[in-house]
């Protein structure tokens, strides 16, 4: 595989600045929403490592939110990485891409389990887990 996710997290809030990525409440794996279809303030934070012979090839980072008690796909995101000449990379030297995607425009429609998977140039690179919770449901988590 020419590229790699390194870090994966969901965060309350993450964004690039400098080639850096910036984490504020990393580590989310519950979300509790008062109604539904919900939009969450979440964020999926990302590090893509592009070996050095493959930085100037273009990639795609692909990630699907489903259900999988469902086996329904709720939404997704693509990203497209272009990296073009860049100074003071030394010959064969990978690359770090951050990225910081911003969910709240997915509609999650119900509460329930939700598998990320994220895929770069159509080869899965990662995945994770987290809980859309009713806010009833959070208060009584026993029923």
């Amino acid at each position: 595989m020419s590229a790699r996710i390194t870090t994966m997290v969901l965060c309350d809030f993450a964004q690039v600045r400098d080639s850096l990525l910036f984490v504020s409440s990393g580590g989310v794996s519950r979300v509790v929403a008062h109604s539904f279809p919900a939009r969450l303030r979440l964020y999926l934070a990302t590090v893509v490592h592009i070996t050095g012979d493959q930085v100037e090839r273009p990639h795609r980072m692909s990630v699907k939110f489903k259900y999988p008690d469902a086996v329904a796909t709720i939404g997704g995101v693509e990203v497209n990485i272009q990296l073009n000449t860049l100074s003071g990379v030394y010959p064969g030297e990978g690359v770090n891409v951050p990225q910081a995607l911003d969910l709240s425009q997915i509609p999650f429609p119900k509460p329930g389990q939700v598998d990320v998977q994220v895929a770069i140039d159509d080869e899965l690179a990662g995945d994770l887990t987290f809980w859309v919770l009713a806010a009833q449901q959070a208060a009584n988590p026993a029923t």
